[in-house]
């Protein structure tokens, strides 16, 4: 008779199995990261109606196999260059979340985050906003907003340039005058608001202008950054069932 063979010692078997998991796992972690940035990218551009052509970028951290095994998507950044804010604006968007789930409609997110990056040719309308209409245009000079505005007073028109300090404080913005220049004149503030009434209050006095009718209600500033580049970034946190309640993507209120 021929010798018996001898079987191979548990812990060999268990290496082995455990080597073949291993494998299955890396295989799969391809596979997923192969396929889950593509998902996601075509979903941005329907709901921005993008073309197919403009860019989504999507990346993802951590392990993607053990985020899909709990039933999402872990540690994802999402960064839409150009994306439309509103009517004739566009901005640099990015958002992020420490969690996704495979059916947003049902779930909810955990870490979410946006952020907005608005060019300096593209600051006009949040001028306009947090000036409540007092200035029309302005720029980023200095980490400060330069913002101005043409009156008529003293019987001839006056140009006046107003130096604001803007940041965000419990989802609203608050704003602090910090300096102002009239053209021609040497005046102060208080001589400025004697003869203007309440028409430059918005620019003259400290200011907190809510601005979550103007966000989903379920996404609240956090922070705004006003960069050397004459950039304006604002960051929002999202509240974890925004993609799953429609009460929460609708405009919030002020007040």
């Amino acid at each position: 008779m021929g010798r018996r063979r001898r079987s191979s010692p548990w812990w060999v078997k268990l290496i082995a199995v455990v080597a073949a998991i291993g494998l299955l796992a890396g295989a799969a972690e391809v596979a997923l990261r192969l396929i889950i940035p593509g998902v996601i990218s075509g979903i941005v551009r329907d709901e921005l109606r993008l073309t197919d052509d403009h860019p989504v970028d999507v990346s993802l951290g951590g392990s993607a196999l053990l985020h899909a095994l709990g039933g999402g998507v872990g540690d994802v950044t999402v960064e839409v260059p150009d994306a439309p804010l509103i009517e004739g604006i566009t901005a640099d968007g990015s958002l992020s979340a420490d969690r996704v789930p495979f059916d947003p409609s049902t779930g909810e997110i955990s870490g979410g985050t946006v952020k907005v990056v608005l060019g300096a040719d593209q600051l006009d309308p949040v001028i306009s906003l947090l000036t409540q209409g007092v200035a029309q245009s302005g720029e980023v000079r200095d980490r400060e907003l330069v913002v101005g505005r043409t009156i008529e007073t003293f019987g001839q028109e006056l140009t006046i340039s107003a130096r604001l300090g803007v940041q965000a404080v419990d989802g609203a913005v608050k704003i602090d005058p910090l300096g102002l220049k009239a053209a021609g004149f040497d005046l102060s503030a208080e001589q400025l608001a004697q003869s203007t009434g309440s028409l430059l209050d918005p620019i003259l006095q400290p200011q907190t202008v809510c601005i979550a009718d103007q966000l989903p209600a379920g996404a609240t500033l956090t922070d705004i950054t006003l960069s050397s580049t004459g950039s304006v970034r604002l960051e929002a946190a999202l509240a974890p069932g925004i993609l799953s309640d429609p009460a929460q993507q609708e405009l919030g209120s002020c007040g």
